[in-house]
């Protein structure tokens, strides 16, 4: 039988990875927007948003494979390589750093700029901030 400890460390693995600020905001915004179809909102919330990561998770650890383009590879080797490179660009590159970077420009500097320096402020606070963020990981992986 396995240690409660190995069922501990996995059970609060799956809810890191699982649970955001979006699972703990989103859901009463959704909520109080629904009006009368709140029931509606939240039978579609557990769906999407515990639902299908759950059954994610189930189906790679029931397949046995190790990674996303190993099980993905189960439908032809090329689509494993495809998916897995547009989902992992869908989780960085396009949602997770944009959102970073601004999320950054919106706590650190907005408070301080008067709303007609946006426009030109945010695009120079981004570039400084992402070719920051490039040396920095370029540093840690090279030299």
């Amino acid at each position: 039988m396995k240690d409660i400890k190995e069922y501990l460390a996995l059970g609060l693995t799956l809810f890191a990875l699982l649970f955001g600020a979006g699972n703990l905001i989103f859901p009463a915004i959704m909520g109080q927007s629904a009006g009368i179809n709140v029931w509606w909102a939240v039978t579609g919330f557990c769906v999407t948003g515990v639902g299908l990561p759950l059954l994610s998770v189930a189906a790679l650890g029931y397949s046995g494979c190790f990674d996303l383009e190993q099980a993905a590879s189960r439908v032809h080797p090329w689509y494993g390589v495809a998916f897995s490179v547009v989902s992992y660009f869908a989780i960085g590159p396009c949602f997770g750093a944009p959102r970073t970077g601004t999320v950054s420009f919106e706590i650190a500097v907005r408070p301080f700029i008067d709303a007609a320096s946006v426009d030109w402020v945010m695009p120079l606070f981004l570039l400084v901030f992402f070719t920051e963020w490039a040396r920095s990981l370029l540093r840690r992986c090279f030299w």
